[in-house]
C-alpha cells in the first residue's frame, strides 16, 4: 500500500507543475526501441506527464464488415515510473491482434485501458498484463477486455471514482447497447466460454460516492 501512496503523491504533484512539458503517449511509443522481447519498450519519465491514448492492432470497421488494417500488432510493454498518463478521453488498446500489451508503475487518468480480441472472422486474442497502476477518475472503465480474457493479469491496482459516462458501443456495430454499462472498474467479457477468464488478483476499488461504492457492479462486472 505505501508503493500505491508514494506514486499516487509523487504523480499528482506532477500534474500540477508539469502539464506544460507533457507529450504524447503515441511521441513516446513511436520513439521507442525493440527490448526485451518487445517490439516497444517504452520507459516513460518519472513524474512526467503523457497526453492522449495509444491504439495497437486493427480497428474493426462495422459498414465494411472487415478490419482496417493499421497495423498487424505489436508486442509493447509500457514501464511507467510513476509517470502521469492523462488519456483525454482516449484509451490504451490492444485491438484485434494476437499480441502482447504490459502496463505498469504509472497513474492514469481520464481513459481506460482495453484489450480487444474476436473468434468470428480470425482467431484474435491479445493478451498482457496491467500490473500497479493507479486508475484515478478513468472514463468509461478502469480495464475492460472485450473478446479476450485468457492470459491477461490484472493484479495490484487501485481503481478510484471510475466514471459512468452513459452505455457503451459495441465495436461490432458502433451502436449503444443497454447490457454495456459503463461505470466500472474491472470489465470482462460474459463471453468467458470462448476467451476463458483474465486473472484478476489483489485489486483495489473505491467510490467516493457510499452509494455507488456498494454496488458490486461498480468493482467488477461481466458485459
Amino acid at each position: 500500500m505505501l508503493r500505491y501512496v508514494f506514486w499516487a503523491l509523487l504523480g499528482f504533484a506532477a500534474l500540477l507543475t508539469n502539464q506544460s512539458a507533457a507529450i504524447t503517449l503515441k511521441e513516446a511509443f513511436e520513439a521507442a526501441p525493440a527490448a526485451n522481447g518487445y517490439d516497444r519498450l517504452v520507459e516513460l519519465e518519472a513524474g512526467a506527464t503523457y497526453t492522449g491514448g495509444l491504439l495497437v492492432g486493427r480497428i474493426y470497421s462495422p459498414i465494411t464488415n472487415s478490419f482496417i488494417m493499421e497495423e498487424e500488432g505489436l508486442d509493447v510493454k509500457i514501464v511507467g515510473h510513476g509517470a502521469i498518463l492523462d488519456l483525454q478521453g482516449e484509451q490504451i488498446c490492444m485491438s484485434y491482434c494476437n499480441n502482447r500489451l504490459d502496463i505498469e508503475d504509472c497513474i492514469i487518468i481520464n481513459g481506460n485501458v482495453r484489450y480487444r480480441g474476436d473468434n468470428s472472422v480470425l482467431p484474435l486474442r491479445p493478451t498482457g498484463s496491467v500490473r500497479y497502476v493507479t486508475f484515478h477518475q478513468p472514463h468509461d472503465y478502469g480495464v475492460r477486455l472485450q473478446g479476450a480474457g485468457e492470459g491477461i493479469l490484472i493484479e495490484r491496482n487501485i481503481f478510484v471514482d471510475v466514471v459512468d459516462t452513459g452505455l457503451d458501443y459495441a465495436p461490432s456495430t458502433g451502436i449503444a447497447g443497454s447490457l454495456i454499462p459503463t461505470g466500472t472498474a474491472v470489465a470482462a467479457s460474459v463471453q468467458f466460454g470462448d476467451y476463458g477468464y483474465a486473472d484478476v488478483r489483489q485489486n483495489w476499488t473505491y467510490f467516493s460516492n457510499p452509494v455507488h461504492n456498494e454496488v458490486p457492479l461498480h468493482h467488477f462486472s461481466f458485459l
